[in-house]
């Protein structure tokens, strides 16, 4: 049985931490700040994951304990962030393309 953690969660997880410390050593404060709480729920949930389970995001547990909806609740949420980072980024680059 293949871990979904091993295909998306730690994926997620590491480019997650790795941009917030490219925000970190670029001095980049507002976007670090605005990564670094994403960083850190994404370590958490990996961290927090029961003994026995599959992963974070463990089939049978989600509907067996209906915890569907919290998770779709979670997803929207990080589409809203990733939607706004990306409009921020956009707006970074555009900035930066002007000035150069």
């Amino acid at each position: 049985v293949i871990c979904v953690d091993s295909i998306w969660v730690i994926p997620e997880m590491v480019g997650q931490c790795l941009s917030t410390m490219l925000m970190l050593v670029s001095m980049h404060w507002f976007i670090f700040l605005l990564n670094l709480p994403v960083a850190a729920w994404n370590i958490y949930r990996y961290v927090k994951v029961p003994m026995g389970n599959m992963g974070v995001f463990d089939p049978t547990e989600i509907h067996n304990r209906g915890q569907l909806k919290s998770h779709m609740k979670e997803a929207m949420i990080k589409l809203g962030y990733h939607l706004l980072c990306f409009f921020i980024y956009l707006y970074s680059m555009i900035l930066a393309l002007i000035n150069d």
